[in-house]
């Protein structure tokens, strides 16, 4: 039988990234929590932490953080049917970037009106989330593929809208003899990583009917810091449209393809779960859904 004593500690060190800080928040000594895990490895036959800065669960590992996350919510639906006091487990759920810069704090907020279960995010690329779901490491992700995992559902949420911006400045620099598909890509450009890579060359086939090309493209990692760069004039991007509205109202951000958009479907996966919480964020991010997407 497993030892959810154990597994808790497992969950919590591995949440911290650390014996001592999970040791903290669980207010047992480093020691304890080492022990504790140490018998779980015992008891499981094999190794459940790659103990590396910072720690990472092992296959079997992964396994059973999402056994134990899951325990964790069925508990606190347990709990309060049973009218005994339970405290209100996290929930963990993988969003990419756009949407985090975009509209899911808006589903958090609606979320914590009626809730106090803390929201973790784990991010990832629209791409990869429903593997971080169907792996057992989230309850719930937003992902452009709409096949629900084992033991889930999945809605489709509305299309993220992405065009090509840049400045005025950078107009007036590098495109003043005319903008074409053939003049945008000889100009300096911006992928967020290697995941953005997939997003740009979709741009480029479906809107622009150019072949992919990435070689004038800087890489820069930042949500906030790929609005930035197109804003001082140094590349151009392809970002949603829903995060620079402002900034194309305002004059600082200009589409160079206004005709031309690509749409990415979004759909919300969910884990099957007698969970009223996780049923509550499945309603937030419906309602916020509906108001900002396609």
């Amino acid at each position: 039988m497993l030892d959810y004593d154990a597994l808790r500690c497992f969950n919590e060190v591995l949440r911290y990234g650390g014996f001592e800080k999970g040791a903290q928040a669980l207010s047992l000594t480093q020691s304890a929590v080492s022990q504790k895990i140490k018998r779980l490895e015992q008891s499981v036959g094999g190794p459940v932490l790659v103990r590396t800065k910072p720690l990472k669960a092992t296959p079997l590992g992964k396994v059973l953080l999402g056994h134990i996350q899951k325990v964790s919510v069925l508990e606190e639906a347990l709990n309060i049917q049973s009218g005994l006091e339970s405290s209100a487990s996290p929930l963990n759920v993988a969003v990419n970037n756009d949407v985090l810069a975009t509209w899911f704090s808006q589903v958090i907020a609606h979320f914590s009106d009626t809730r106090a279960n803390p929201i973790h995010i784990v991010n990832a690329d629209q791409t990869q989330t429903r593997d971080i779901l169907q792996q057992g490491n989230v309850m719930a992700c937003i992902s452009q593929t709409g096949t629900p995992v084992t033991g889930g559902q999945s809605i489709r949420l509305g299309t993220m809208k992405y065009q090509l911006f840049a400045s005025p400045r950078f107009i007036s620099r590098h495109l003043n003899k005319g903008i074409t598909p053939d003049s945008v890509m000889n100009t300096p450009g911006l992928l967020y990583d290697e995941f953005d890579v997939t997003l740009l060359t979709d741009y480029q086939r479906e809107c622009l009917d150019i072949a992919p090309s990435f070689t004038t493209c800087h890489w820069y990692p930042s949500s906030h810091g790929f609005v930035k760069m197109a804003l001082d004039g140094v590349v151009w991007a392809l970002l949603p449209t829903l995060q620079v509205k402002n900034e194309v109202a305002n004059g600082e951000l200009v589409p160079l393809f206004p005709d031309k958009a690509l749409g990415v479907p979004l759909f919300w996966h969910w884990l099957t779960l007698d969970s009223g919480a996780l049923d509550d964020l499945t309603k937030a991010v419906k309602k916020v859904a509906k108001a900002e997407l396609y």
